[in-house]
């Protein structure tokens, strides 16, 4: 009864410490990661002695791996390798190869046998999974093109575990050993996708249509939890990791309907899990050691840092991408991964390092982790500005664009008056096919040259090219520009552009795409004259729909749509704020609105004339015309006799539209 309750204690403190250090981090806007690894290195047996035992840490750790790479394969999507396929599967495998090249070149002048250096490579290759994407979500960057293609990179690097957990440990033996340890891996391994395959394609969906029938939500999660941790014990009966067999599993019923019921049954456990597996490693480090050997754990994070940004920035580069996206993903990428720490542990049991050149990886693995989250919310502003360094794009990186700028070539007549899109994804295509259609004269700057390829094969006059780039701006017409619509995901090159947009043609009418209150000021503030909050927005239309199903009036609904704008972009027009007074003056008119209303039957107003029915002595609003069969009939005179089924061009404040409304003899909400 001893174990038991050491393992409940053990857990007991583990919780504690790190539900209060995860709530310091959560104040400061960092990832729960860093929390979980804080954790570790302060009660571990390095720090406070809280937990000196790791055996059960061990085990619920090796538990929240097998979690992690389950999920991993349960949320296999093969889109992002389809629409990133040439960079993610050739700039990503460049990037592990350079940096395994990189450790074995830098072996000897370091005193590692070339072994140690591959294998410290394959330690250094891997990224954070975890850490970048809960950076990347709270930054609002996960859907820039740098946050998809490093979305992509990283899945790349978590399938590259999988080898190197089936090779590593058997690469300290000599090279027969070697031999004949790889050709009995290779077998065991087939052996167990050869498992896989027929499991996925003939039993699991039989047995999960069976199961859930059943319509029991603890026998499917009991089911889900059974065959994840049966593959993995599976995995290892045969020779291969653990975490080899969870993924497997996640292959296995990823394919299959039930897979999103499976992940967010899994979730919690995993969330919890890989919470202890991440306090774990943090166990593993040894302040005091770190400290004392201060020298070699900075060079090793500088090496990190440095060196893997300059490797995954040229090898994103590559590809054709401008410097600032290579530049921002590899800075993303600058950190050692989660998996990593399982390769380390693998080394030292397998005599590939010493327990010294351990302590080193550790300490760096785990303080580059902890930088991780500041890099990456500073990613973009030294992307940016590294971008304007060297003059938007260098010419190494122009020479490798080029095929994207000489397919489809939009005229290269000037444009005067027109209107310029700063981004091509879902909404600046979508505007972008609305002016085609209506041939309203527009230029667009897209730095994906996906979408430039597929927008240009539509006939959109799109270019290729960084939107951060003054020359760029001036090419597109900028200062000759009538309207500038800035739909970039990115805050920072957002407010960059606006104000060097601002400063080329104090007279353009900027319009911006806004997230939050406090990003949407900010952007008023650079020069924009409208920000459309995304967000709001979409709630607006919720509330539109709604209504709508409700059967309210479309005035009212269109009335309280009104109100509800008015309100929340009248924030930015308080007597303490300040913006450009060309973006002052346009905004004030905001608070005009120009509406078609049907006088409906029994209206008050029919067979009256425009004197008689005084709209403007008891409203305050114009009419500026009305619409009978057809006609429009402009500047009415006030003997002019309304109608039934008339519609009236009403001018005013939205208040004395609201007004004419019910004037008319509708009903107000």
């Amino acid at each position: 009864m001893n174990e038991p309750v050491d393992l409940i204690g053990k857990l007991v403190v583990l919780l504690a410490i790190a539900c209060a250090v995860l709530f310091l981090l959560t104040r400061l806007r960092l990832p729960p990661v860093v929390g979980y690894l804080l954790s570790g290195v302060l009660l571990g047996p390095f720090g406070l002695r809280l937990i000196t035992g790791s055996d059960a840490v061990a085990t619920l750790a090796e538990i929240g791996v097998m979690l992690l790479m389950f999920t991993l394969g349960l949320e296999f999507d093969t889109g992002v390798f389809q629409r990133f396929k040439q960079v993610v599967l050739g700039g990503g495998s460049l990037q592990i190869l350079l940096t395994l090249l990189c450790a074995v070149l830098a072996g000897p002048f370091l005193g590692w046998s070339p072994r140690t250096a591959f294998f410290l490579g394959c330690v250094v290759a891997l990224s954070s999974t975890a850490v970048v994407l809960k950076s990347l979500m709270q930054q609002g960057l996960l859907d820039t093109l740098p946050g998809r293609l490093t979305v992509g990179i990283l899945i790349l690097q978590d399938l590259s575990v999988v080898p190197m957990m089936i090779l590593l440990p058997i690469a300290g033996g000599s090279a027969a050993a070697i031999a004949g340890n790889l050709s009995l891996a290779v077998g065991r391994a087939a052996l167990l996708l050869a498992v896989t395959f027929v499991l996925s394609r003939w039993v699991m969906p039989r047995v999960l249509n069976l199961i859930a029938s059943g319509r029991s939500q603890e026998l499917f999660l009991l089911a889900t939890l059974t065959l994840c941790l049966g593959m993995a014990w599976l995995s290892h009966s045969l020779g291969v990791s653990y975490a080899l067999g969870a993924f497997l599993a996640g292959l296995i019923l990823g394919g299959s309907e039930y897979a999103h019921q499976m992940t967010a049954d899994i979730v919690p456990f995993r969330d919890v899990f890989s919470g202890v597996f991440f306090v774990a490693m943090g166990m593993l480090m040894d302040p005091g050691y770190a400290l004392a050997n201060w020298p070699s754990v900075l060079v090793v994070v500088g090496l990190i840092l440095v060196l893997k940004t300059a490797i995954t920035t040229a090898a994103v580069g590559g590809f054709g991408y401008p410097l600032p996206v290579a530049l921002q993903v590899g800075i993303n990428l600058a950190q050692v991964g989660e998996f990593s720490f399982l390769i380390a542990l693998m080394g030292v049991q397998s005599g590939l390092i010493t327990r010294e050149t351990y302590q080193v990886a550790i300490a760096a693995s785990v303080i580059s982790m902890i930088v991780a989250p500041v890099l990456t919310q500073k990613s973009a502003a030294i992307a940016s500005y590294a971008g304007r360094l060297t003059g938007g794009i260098l010419p190494a990186w122009s020479r490798l664009a080029e095929p994207y700028e000489g397919e489809g070539q939009e005229p290269h007549e000037p444009l005067s008056g027109h209107l310029v899109i700063l981004g091509y994804g879902t909404l600046g295509r979508t505007l972008g096919e609305v002016l085609v259609t209506h041939q309203v004269p527009f230029v667009a700057l897209e730095i994906d040259p996906t979408l430039v390829r597929e927008a240009r094969r539509a006939g959109h006059p799109v270019r290729y090219g960084d939107a951060g780039s003054d020359e760029l701006l001036r090419r597109a017409g900028v200062d000759r520009a009538r309207i500038l619509a800035v739909t970039l995901p990115d805050h920072v090159m957002e407010r960059a552009v606006i104000r060097r947009a601002r400063r080329m043609n104090p007279g353009l009418h900027i319009l911006a795409r806004g997230r939050r209150g406090v990003e949407d000021e900010e952007l008023y503030r650079d020069g924009a004259d409208e920000v459309i909050h995304e967000g709001f927005e979409v709630g607006i239309e919720f509330l539109a729909r709604i209504l709508r199903r409700l059967n309210f009036p479309k005035q009212a609904v269109e009335r309280q749509l009104g109100r509800l704008r008015s309100g929340r972009y009248e924030v930015f027009r308080r007597e303490d704020f300040a913006p450009l007074p060309l973006g002052d003056v346009r905004r004030s008119l905001d608070a005009l609105r120009v509406e078609f209303l049907e006088i409906p039957p029994e209206s008050p107003l029919i067979g009256k004339s425009l004197r008689d029915a005084g709209v403007r002595e008891a409203t305050g609003a114009l009419i500026l015309a009305v619409v009978r069969d057809g006609r429009i009939i402009t500047s009415p005179e006030a003997w002019f006799v309304l109608q039934e089924k008339d519609t009236i061009l009403v001018s005013g404040a939205i208040e004395q539209v609201a007004e004419v409304e019910t004037l008319l003899g509708g009903r107000a909400q």
